[in-house]
């Protein structure tokens, strides 16, 4: 990982969370840098993408305090690009393709993530729902070891620790491999050149989740054109 804990950003939130007990929403994105991003001037369509999600967010009263957001890069290595923030203090990092796709390595740092917000927020006594991680890519997994960190990340879902929603960037996207990351019923969602669009479908989902009760299951409707499926 090229960018460690930053215990500035970890002071605020504890901070936050000790200031406000209301129920929150943890949401990890783990967006695809590598060089292939470049094509077709994706990587910038991602970046406005990211911005427009900012400002959504942040104008939503419901989801300012309640969303808890973190982002990861892989590329050219696995990047904290966002530390754990309340969504009324999210930056959208700028994002830079290059580089190879270590995709397993980027979804074992998600999930340990995911497992470091938990705790928090158990320790401070506070509701969470089920932590949600968008995994976005234009290609697959290269790095060594990648099945594995997919049978953990499978495994972890099955667990309801996590729910993972791969996305898939064509034409290049490898839908059978994004789908070994999440439970066996998930499907894969096309994510064309609207990634603007995704974001949208995001704020508002999240706008749903958050007045759920943790376990009560919610209708959510899909976020785009199903890219890959295996019928269980």
């Amino acid at each position: 990982m090229t960018k460690d804990f930053d215990d500035e950003v970890g002071a605020d939130l504890d901070e936050a969370l000790k200031a406000d007990h209301v129920q929150r929403t943890p949401c990890v994105l783990v967006l695809d840098t590598s060089g292939s991003m470049a094509s077709d001037g994706r990587i910038e369509k991602l970046n406005f993408g990211l911005r427009r999600f900012e400002q959504t967010i942040k104008g939503t009263e419901q989801l300012r305090k309640q969303v808890l957001l973190l982002v990861i890069g892989f590329g050219e290595s696995v990047e904290l690009l966002a530390d754990w923030t309340q969504a009324e203090d999210f930056t959208a990092p700028k994002l830079v393709s290059s580089g190879m796709t270590p995709m397993g390595q980027a979804m074992r740092y998600a999930h340990s993530c995911v497992e470091d917000i938990s705790l928090r927020l158990r320790s401070e006594g506070i509701t969470f729902t089920r932590p949600w991680i968008f995994l976005m890519s234009d290609g697959g997994p290269n790095d060594e070891g990648w099945e594995e960190a997919a049978m953990d990340s499978r495994r972890a879902c099955e667990e309801r620790r996590a729910t993972v929603w791969p996305l898939a960037v064509p034409p290049g996207a490898d839908g059978e491999k994004l789908h070994r990351f999440a439970r066996t019923d998930m499907k894969v969602f096309t994510v064309d050149d609207d990634f603007a669009g995704i974001f949208e479908w995001l704020v508002t989902t999240l706008g749903q989740v958050v007045q759920s009760t943790p376990g009560q299951g919610i209708q959510i409707t899909e976020p785009g054109p199903v890219y890959f499926s295996v019928d269980v």
